[in-house]
């Protein structure tokens, strides 16, 4: 009796251990539906009057961590995009996609990094190559586009990509393989397509590589 409460206690804990990251999974994948949809205009919002002097975003929703859509151009079977919050590492426990609070807003000078997970709908973008092409819309519905220059997959300790530079660069970061973190995924990008000539901003601190 003892070692069959053993063996029950011990498959419900293997239970539990499975179930944690996938209810993780999951409801970080509503939350990315939801703001995807509402980017997109999918949703129906309630029209709020704005002050007049006011110029309040006319992309994304009220979300304060709404921060910007971002679509990669490959591959292009599975148009992928997503809505990237804004904060440091840690939201990534309840959103799939986060621009690093802190480094350069899209368009502006240095390297503005984001990192997302590639579960549960990023599973084939590893064939995201260089010469392919990343856009970013931020809440001014301004589009700012960047090409792939470089591709690497490093294991963690090896990442040494997300410190400043004094270009205009993207650097995008997730796990590999799917559903696992035992390297990473980075691409480095460089801005080539802009609605206005870019804003002075600064190059920002070096950033840690992301836990998954």
């Amino acid at each position: 009796m003892v070692l069959l409460a053993l063996g029950v206690a011990s498959i419900i804990a293997g239970g539990a251990l499975i179930a944690g990251p996938l209810i993780g999974v999951f409801q970080r994948g509503a939350t990315d539906s939801t703001a995807l949809n509402h980017w997109k205009g999918g949703a129906t919002h309630p029209v709020v009057p704005a002050p007049v002097a006011s110029k309040s975003p006319t992309c994304g929703t009220s979300a304060v961590t709404d921060y910007a859509l971002v679509s990669f151009g490959a591959p292009v079977q599975y148009h992928y995009a997503a809505v990237a919050g804004n904060g440091t590492w840690a939201l990534l426990d309840s959103r799939s996609m986060v621009h690093y609070l802190g480094t350069p807003n899209p368009g502006q000078q240095g390297n503005v990094i984001i990192a997302f997970h590639r579960e549960p709908d990023f599973q084939y973008i590893n064939q995201l190559n260089v010469g392919d092409t990343i856009s970013i819309q931020n809440r001014a519905c301004q589009t700012f586009v960047y090409k792939v220059t470089h591709k690497w997959d490093l294991a963690p300790s090896q990442v040494t990509q997300l410190s400043p530079t004094s270009g205009h660069e993207l650097t995008m970061i997730t796990c590999d393989p799917w559903w696992q973190d035992y390297n990473r995924f980075v691409w480095r990008a460089e801005l080539i397509s802009a609605p206005a000539p870019s804003s002075p901003g600064s190059t920002g601190g070096s950033v840690v590589n992301p836990a998954f």
